[in-house]
Protein backbone atom coordinates (compact mmCIF):
# COMPACT_ATOMS: atom_id res chain seq x y z
CA UNK A 1 0.00 0.00 0.00
CA UNK A 2 1.07 3.53 -1.23
CA UNK A 3 0.49 6.40 1.36
CA UNK A 4 -0.05 10.01 0.55
CA UNK A 5 -1.07 12.68 2.64
CA UNK A 6 -1.75 16.92 1.87
CA UNK A 7 -2.82 19.04 5.20
CA UNK A 8 -5.75 21.27 4.16
CA UNK A 9 -8.41 24.03 5.30
CA UNK A 10 -11.14 21.88 4.92
CA UNK A 11 -13.20 20.55 7.49
CA UNK A 12 -12.91 16.87 7.80
CA UNK A 13 -16.68 15.77 6.81
CA UNK A 14 -16.49 17.82 3.92
CA UNK A 15 -13.23 16.06 2.68
CA UNK A 16 -15.03 12.98 3.31
CA UNK A 17 -18.21 13.90 1.49
CA UNK A 18 -15.62 15.22 -1.62
CA UNK A 19 -14.18 12.38 -1.36
CA UNK A 20 -17.12 10.27 -1.56
CA UNK A 21 -17.86 12.05 -4.53
CA UNK A 22 -15.26 12.05 -6.44
CA UNK A 23 -14.33 8.42 -6.13
CA UNK A 24 -18.07 7.05 -6.91
CA UNK A 25 -19.01 9.63 -9.46
CA UNK A 26 -15.96 10.99 -11.53
CA UNK A 27 -13.96 7.81 -12.19
CA UNK A 28 -17.00 6.33 -14.29
CA UNK A 29 -14.36 3.36 -15.35
CA UNK A 30 -13.42 3.13 -11.43
CA UNK A 31 -16.42 3.98 -9.79
CA UNK A 32 -16.04 3.00 -6.29
CA UNK A 33 -18.54 1.66 -4.07
CA UNK A 34 -18.66 2.87 0.07
CA UNK A 35 -17.46 -0.02 1.91
CA UNK A 36 -17.47 2.06 5.63
CA UNK A 37 -17.45 5.40 6.42
CA UNK A 38 -17.68 8.35 9.08
CA UNK A 39 -17.21 12.17 9.45
CA UNK A 40 -13.32 11.39 9.85
CA UNK A 41 -12.85 8.49 7.22
CA UNK A 42 -14.17 6.69 4.26
CA UNK A 43 -13.33 2.98 2.69
CA UNK A 44 -14.14 2.54 -1.32
CA UNK A 45 -14.17 -0.34 -2.90
CA UNK A 46 -14.20 -0.57 -6.99
CA UNK A 47 -12.64 -3.60 -9.26
CA UNK A 48 -9.01 -2.15 -9.30
CA UNK A 49 -9.14 -2.74 -5.32
CA UNK A 50 -9.34 -1.03 -1.73
CA UNK A 51 -8.91 2.78 -1.18
CA UNK A 52 -9.41 4.41 2.39
CA UNK A 53 -8.99 8.00 3.25
CA UNK A 54 -8.56 9.11 6.96
CA UNK A 55 -8.55 12.52 8.56
CA UNK A 56 -6.96 14.04 11.19
CA UNK A 57 -5.40 17.47 12.78
CA UNK A 58 -2.08 18.60 12.43
CA UNK A 59 -1.40 22.58 13.16
CA UNK A 60 -4.67 23.29 13.21
CA UNK A 61 -4.97 22.23 9.59
CA UNK A 62 -7.16 18.60 8.26
CA UNK A 63 -4.47 15.97 7.79
CA UNK A 64 -6.21 13.96 4.93
CA UNK A 65 -4.30 10.66 4.29
CA UNK A 66 -4.92 8.27 1.67
CA UNK A 67 -3.90 4.95 1.39
CA UNK A 68 -4.18 2.18 -1.80
CA UNK A 69 -2.60 -0.40 -3.66
CA UNK A 70 -3.62 0.22 -7.03
CA UNK A 71 -5.04 3.52 -7.66
CA UNK A 72 -2.28 5.90 -6.64
CA UNK A 73 -2.69 8.41 -9.59
CA UNK A 74 -6.29 8.72 -8.89
CA UNK A 75 -5.65 9.73 -5.26
CA UNK A 76 -2.86 12.18 -6.03
CA UNK A 77 -5.92 13.65 -8.51
CA UNK A 78 -8.10 13.72 -5.59
CA UNK A 79 -5.54 14.82 -2.95
CA UNK A 80 -4.76 18.17 -5.15
CA UNK A 81 -8.13 18.99 -5.18
CA UNK A 82 -7.65 19.68 -1.24
CA UNK A 83 -4.66 21.47 -1.32
CA UNK A 84 -1.99 22.81 -4.10
CA UNK A 85 -0.04 19.67 -5.56
CA UNK A 86 3.71 20.31 -4.50
CA UNK A 87 2.05 19.94 -0.93
CA UNK A 88 0.86 16.36 -1.60
CA UNK A 89 3.22 13.95 -0.06
CA UNK A 90 3.89 10.32 -0.54
CA UNK A 91 5.17 8.11 1.92
CA UNK A 92 7.20 4.79 -0.13
CA UNK A 93 5.75 1.30 2.03
CA UNK A 94 8.51 -0.18 4.12
CA UNK A 95 9.71 -3.93 4.45
CA UNK A 96 6.83 -6.31 4.82
CA UNK A 97 4.17 -4.39 3.48
CA UNK A 98 3.94 -6.34 0.33
CA UNK A 99 4.74 -9.26 1.77
CA UNK A 100 8.79 -9.51 0.15
CA UNK A 101 10.08 -8.22 3.09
Amino acid sequence: MLIQEVLTDLPAPEVIERAREWFTMRLTPYGAFTEDASDTHIKLMNEAGELTIGTGTQDGRTLVRGSTSRMHHELSQFLTTLAPPEEVRQNLPGPGVSGAG
